[in-house]
């Protein structure tokens, strides 16, 4: 089974010879406006009136930018510049005000624990691996020696003394 795919659906349906009824609305009210023009004013006055509203009339009916028609890009233009505009990602932290009495405290009460140091050795014991080390039992200790490998890398090895 074929089934006609409708194409051109965005095009306007042409009413006036190859105009859209938009498009000859913005041309006829043109010329309305530049045919009273022509009796109410001087001829200077009536052509410049007819040149920017001609002008207008052809912008209006058709110049298209980026594929919008120029009406509604006036429209979003007439948006952006009289609509306020609020931007969530830019929001107002909520005013508070710092004690600095208790900062200084916790700051004191901090450095007569010595978290840093405290935290430094943990990390060092952590990184070096000293947590992680199997411990052997005190019978034990005597056989058991921590070894350095080439890597860096330290390992508890069984001592075996061929001395004795």
């Amino acid at each position: 089974m074929e089934f006609q795919v409708p194409q051109f659906i965005e095009e306007k349906p042409k009413i006036v010879g190859f105009l859209t009824l938009a498009q000859f609305l913005y041309l006829a009210g043109a010329a309305l406006i530049s045919f009273v023009g022509f009796r109410v004013f001087s001829f200077f006055f009536w052509l410049l009136l007819t040149l920017v509203v001609g002008t207008a009339a052809v912008l209006l009916a058709f110049i298209k930018i980026n594929g919008q028609s120029f009406p509604k890009l006036l429209a979003a233009a007439f948006n952006y510049f009289w609509k306020p505009r609020t931007y969530t990602w830019q929001r107002k932290a909520p005013e508070t005000t710092i004690d600095l009495e208790k900062i200084e405290a916790i700051e004191s009460a901090r450095n007569s624990m010595h978290i840093q140091e405290k935290l430094k050795s943990i990390a060092l014991s952590v990184t070096t691996g000293k947590f992680f080390l199997k411990q052997p039992q005190s019978e034990e200790r005597e056989r058991y020696e921590t070894v350095m490998r080439l890597t860096g890398e330290r390992e508890q090895a069984k001592r075996i003394d061929y001395s004795s």
